[in-house]
């Protein structure tokens, strides 16, 4: 399933991490997700969408790692999200990142994963 990712991608990893914006093992989790992506699931992402997706997970993470919540989403924008096309392929996506992970997320922050995840599909 290992690709191989925008050397551009890596740096901004190395960078979050040597900084420790992001742990070591949130950037094995990121690379982890980004090969699913690629591998499992035919999504590749340009190097402006790779660096959104990564500045997101990696909030998400250190708000996971410090026990602040995130508020749900309104169900408006909760909704529109289960009504995308793709939102059976999402939550596959986001079933097989934890599984390979152990990542278990907040409902609130599994909305918000599944926001970009969606927006990633329907604009790749």
């Amino acid at each position: 399933m290992r690709h191989t990712l925008d050397p551009e991608i890596i740096q901004k990893l190395d960078d979050l991490t040597q900084v420790q914006k992001l742990t070591p093992k949130g950037r094995r989790d990121i690379i982890v997700l980004l090969d699913l992506l690629e591998g499992e699931y035919g999504v590749s992402l340009s190097s402006s969408q790779a660096n959104m997706f990564i500045s997101h997970l990696t909030e998400t993470f250190r708000r996971m790692d410090r026990g602040e919540p995130v508020s749900l989403m309104q169900a408006d924008t909760a909704g529109q999200i289960r009504s995308f096309g793709g939102s059976g392929i999402v939550d596959q996506m986001v079933k097989d990142f934890c599984r390979i992970t152990g990542n278990r997320f907040p409902i609130s922050e599994e909305e918000y994963l599944k926001m970009y995840l969606s927006s990633l599909l329907s604009y790749g």
